[in-house]
């Protein structure tokens, strides 16, 4: 018979997390999590199936109150929903996941799965698309990269990244004192849409900035011309992935997001990264950059649905937002 528990305490969810994740990416790192917890502190609801003392499956969820909602741990949210990606669903038995969603509490909604059969799980729909880069698909070389372009786009590009890093440019990384500089400008330009808007947010990545510095994982890339800096991207590179988590840049420097763009690509293929993840959203610049899309997946409850509960689809936002606001600027 299978029994279903419900996990409160801090220290034990911790423990349970330890013990049944398996790393991957660097989302499923509970420090990771943790550094939005400590600001966002909702209430945990680690849910735990088991049957004979063996655990099946483990959801760990909190209760995001403003919304009524439950959602993945640790239930940072933007413009209504979470934001954190590949996000994680342990299932000793896979084709029983759906038994295990059952047992949610009635309100939930999970965002981001990243499940490798999603497509045969009828629970599961497709949430947002995620954009990748591998450069071992053209072997590390910029110049085969190239050729995913027409002559005449990569031609306009690089002339307008020649005339940006002019004598007088240079880069800077890991210049930690930047991100206060990235936060800025990002509210500048975006104002109550930008995920800066909410301090716990800030808050939060700068607790996961100084994290990764410590841990040698941290990319954070600053341009500066003229004595100006002018963009600032965070990432981190885990795992032998470069995620680009967060970027601004000046409004006085258009094209300055083409620079930023190809300045990952270029270290991606020095370092020899697996991939490249570019994070969710459908903007129009990654297509125009050729990059590979892959769907992530969300679970929705029944209740919420009936309810007309679930959170709107930012796909308005989506054409007005570059790159800036999810990671590296785009066109």
């Amino acid at each position: 018979m299978m029994t279903k528990k419900m996990i409160t305490d801090l220290g034990a969810c911790k423990r349970l997390w330890d013990s049944f994740v398996q790393i991957a990416n660097l989302s499923d790192l509970w420090d990771f999590r943790f550094c939005f917890h400590k600001h966002y502190q909702h209430s945990l609801h680690f849910l735990t199936f088991e049957e004979r003392q063996e655990v099946l499956a483990v959801l760990p969820l909190v209760h995001h109150p403003d919304k009524d909602i439950y959602v993945f741990f640790p239930g940072e949210t933007w413009n209504g929903k979470t934001w954190l990606e590949r996000t994680f669903v342990y299932c000793r038995r896979p084709q029983e996941i759906g038994r295990f969603l059952s047992g949610c509490p009635e309100q939930t909604y999970l965002r981001y799965i990243d499940w490798d059969d999603a497509p045969s799980v009828s629970e599961f729909e497709i949430d947002e698309i995620g954009y990748l880069l591998r450069p071992q698909d053209f072997a590390y070389d910029l110049e085969a990269y190239y050729k995913r372009f027409t002559w005449k786009k990569l031609k306009a590009i690089k002339k307008e990244i020649a005339s940006l890093l002019s004598p007088g440019s240079s880069w800077h990384i890991n210049r930690l004192s930047d991100y206060d500089l990235l936060v800025n400008m990002n509210l500048g330009k975006f104002g109550d849409t930008s995920y800066f808007y909410d301090s716990r947010f800030a808050e939060s990545f700068r607790d996961v900035m100084h994290m990764l510095a410590q841990r040698g994982w941290l990319r954070m890339v600053s341009l500066q011309i003229g004595g100006e800096t002018v963009a600032v991207d965070m990432g981190a590179l885990f795992n032998n992935t470069f995620v680009v988590f967060l970027g601004a840049t000046h409004p006085d420097f258009p094209g300055v997001a083409k620079v930023m763009n190809m300045q990952h690509i270029e270290f991606a293929c020095q370092h020899r990264v697996s991939k490249v993840d570019f994070l969710c959203g459908d903007f129009y610049w990654k297509k125009l950059w050729h990059l590979d899309p892959q769907p992530l997946y969300k679970y929705v409850s029944p209740a919420l649905k009936s309810e007309s509960r679930v959170p709107q689809e930012r796909q308005e936002l989506d054409l007005i937002l570059p790159m800036a606001e999810m990671g590296a600027a785009g066109f």
